[in-house]
């Protein structure tokens, strides 16, 4: 340790310099008290300062200074590369004063506000909390806040445990803007029963964290305090692989063994649980290799059954086989068999045979005549004239004679028209059966181009300048180029367009590869309940969630608005091309037909009175004589005030002349006492 002690800290003026330390910046306000970028001249060394009050009214106010101090002392011996250090903890007063080790990087809340972690991300991430934990507790220390808010992650992949030595008692919470709404789901169920920390309750609190850092959502969250208890002690989160179908179902069965509500059915240790989760890893099936890229081929070679160009220019459905090549069959008639000489008896034989085979033959060229001119190649077949046979001798004998063979016409195949033309892409139609005949000869293949044309990323619509009307998604092949210069657009939403110049020649094949650069950002906002109205920037949308957004990168205020429900809200910072998510849990309103106005000082508001199960809230202003409104209705005194109120959440508004307003949120229980002591600006 380079600076411990347990002593006041003397001689301390108000900020922004305290004793040897200048304060840089705030860094936010937690749930208890407040912490400051803090950097010590003589060391040049930049810490992390927490400074809050300790309630001078309390009649055991010394005996709550010792444990914060005998507390903090125990986590001050913690040296580990997974925990941030505490370096001191002193107090003046009634106000104490904590510097630890100041960690840059991101919360595990702001990285799963921006983005889903992958598998090896959780799991390395999992072992160095677990591990963190386990050296901790070897020591006879537990974390009293342990949340994803405490826990950081620095540039190189390293994960910080923060707020180590800071004591949890209710008489320190600060009731700020949804704090407790916030930290209840990370509560265990030893915890919830109001009990300290141990052990059992850090590694189910573990356990919380790593369910969410899988799935990207809290297994125990709820609209109120007393959902999210019942959750925690009566309810068995969802698996993990049913909440997000990328979660192995073996990593499902350990994350759910460590948050039975037995503790004795846990794993006693975060070694035990890691092992778990290494072994769950391994066995987790691979995931399947990505099916080839479909595409629509040209024909080029003869296949088992003929095929048909669309004259449409629809392309294969993404989801179809890869379909075989066309083919062009040429029809002769079938060779003429020998002649022979019949008797009477089987003349009428003969003819019902003749009959017969016209039939067919006038059956199949009607079929063959019916195909669109778009869907085969006409081929012209001049078939010799054929001698008439001779009439039947009764009296003569049959005599055989040699078989007459039939000449097999030329096939040719017309020009199309070029005003006809269509790019087309091959489906698979009801084929014709007809006799192929022997030796015929085969078709020279159409002198045409083919077009293939892939993006990053797909689903990109082509549009082609000479194809007006018609348009495909990426990727896709496309056929029946006639030689020449095309251009080519390839455009999505939110997405510059790439527009290209293709010069296609005669029979070639073109391949156009192309990267769209985005130029929007993606705002994903959910939260529960849905049906929320969704405000940009101060604009209503006319959306409600959830909905997805596509705005300018900037950075952006995010309101939702819901009948019987707190506002939420939150600025957010889109980069072109990321996609950030939104999802707060709307507060259930506090009701306010049944506020009342108390009298007496901060003496008589922790004394103890009040009307049973209710909650107090004191609230005073710099300057006095401010207006408040409390979830929109305004009381008949101005501050300073203390307000009688049921167990709810309040939005409470500030508001004076010739000063700004100002905004709070205060989530209170059965019999919570709330301070509210703010300086108005101008």
């Amino acid at each position: 340790m380079q600076e411990t002690t347990d002593t006041a800290i003397s001689n301390t003026p108000p900020a922004p310099r305290t004793d040897r330390l200048e304060l840089v910046k705030e860094l936010g306000r937690g749930s208890i008290g407040v912490v400051h970028k803090a950097k010590n001249p003589q060391q040049g060394r930049v810490s992390a300062l927490r400074q809050f009050e300790v309630p001078q009214w309390l009649d055991d106010v010394n005996e709550l200074l010792n444990r914060i101090l005998a507390e903090a002392r125990a986590a001050s011996a913690l040296d580990h590369p997974n925990i941030a250090r505490l370096y001191t903890c002193g107090y003046k007063g009634f106000t104490v004063f904590m510097t630890a080790e100041f960690i840059e990087g991101q919360s595990l809340k702001e990285i799963l506000s921006t983005r889903q972690p992958d598998l090896a991300e959780v799991l390395s991430w999992s072992k160095q909390l677990l591990t963190a934990l386990d050296y901790a507790h070897e020591k006879n220390v537990y974390h009293h806040f342990l949340n994803p808010s405490n826990i950081r992650i620095l540039s190189d992949g390293t994960l910080k445990v923060l707020d180590f030595g800071l004591l949890r008692d209710k008489h320190l919470l600060s009731q700020t803007p949804a704090k407790k709404l916030e930290n209840e789901p990370y509560l265990s169920p030893e915890e919830v029963k109001n009990k300290p920390p141990d052990q059992g309750a850090n590694l189910f609190t573990a356990a919380t964290i790593i369910y969410q850092l899988y799935t990207c959502r809290n297994p125990f969250a709820g609209k109120h305090l007393g959902e999210v208890d019942r959750a925690i002690m009566d309810v068995t989160p969802h698996p993990l692989n049913t909440a997000h179908p990328r979660v192995p179902p073996a990593i499902s069965t350990v994350v759910l063994k460590a948050l039975s509500k037995n503790r004795t059915e846990r794993f006693p240790t975060g070694k035990q649980l890691i092992a778990a989760l290494e072994e769950a890893a391994k066995a987790a099936p691979l995931a399947p290799p990505p099916a080839p890229k479909p595409v629509v081929v040209a024909p080029k070679a003869p296949a088992p059954e003929p095929e048909s160009l669309n004259g449409a220019g629809s392309v294969a459905a993404k989801s179809a086989p890869l379909p075989p090549a066309p083919r062009t069959q040429v029809f002769a008639p079938p060779p003429a068999t020998a002649r022979v000489q019949v008797g009477t008896n089987n003349h009428w034989k003969l003819a019902g045979a003749i009959a017969t085979c016209l039939v067919v033959v006038a059956v199949l060229a009607f079929l063959f005549q019916r195909k669109p001119a778009e869907n085969t190649i006409e081929s012209t077949v001049t078939e010799a004239a054929k001698p008439a046979p001779p009439a039947p001798t009764p009296a003569a004998a049959p005599v055989a004679t040699e078989p007459v063979s039939e000449p097999v016409a030329e096939v040719t195949e017309p020009e199309p028209a070029p005003a006809t033309r269509v790019i087309s892409s091959v489906r698979r139609s009801r084929p014709v059966r007809v006799p192929r005949a022997a030796n015929a000869p085969a078709v020279a293949a159409p002198q045409e181009g083919e077009l293939d044309i892939s993006s990053f990323p797909s689903d990109a619509t082509i549009e082609i300048d000479r194809l007006a009307g018609q348009s495909w998604k990426t990727p896709q092949t496309l056929t029946g180029f006639p030689a020449g210069t095309y251009r080519v657009t390839v455009s999505k939403p939110g997405y510059a367009s790439d527009v290209r110049s293709v010069q296609i020649a005669a029979g070639g094949h073109m391949s156009v590869d192309v990267r769209l650069t985005v130029v929007k950002g993606w705002l994903t906002v959910g939260g529960s309940p849905a049906g929320a109205s969704v405000f940009i920037d101060g604009q209503d949308t006319g959306k409600v969630t959830p909905v997805t957004l596509m705005l300018e990168p900037a950075s952006h205020n995010v309101l939702l608005r819901k009948s019987g429900y707190l506002e939420a809200g939150s600025a957010v910072q889109l980069v072109a091309g990321q996609t950030v998510s939104y999802s707060p849990s709307l507060m259930v309103a506090g009701r306010t037909d049944n506020l009342k106005i108390v009298g007496g000082g901060i003496g008589r508001v922790f004394s103890g009175g009040g009307s049973q199960g209710k909650a107090r809230i004191e609230i005073k202003t710099e300057p006095k004589g401010a207006q408040v409104l409390i979830n929109g209705t305004p009381l008949q005194k101005t501050t300073p005030v203390e307000i009688q109120v049921e167990a709810g959440n309040y939005d409470i508004t500030l508001q004076k002349d010739g000063y700004k307003d100002i905004h709070e949120n205060a989530i209170v229980g059965v019999e919570d006492r709330i301070k509210i002591n703010r300086t108005l600006s101008r």
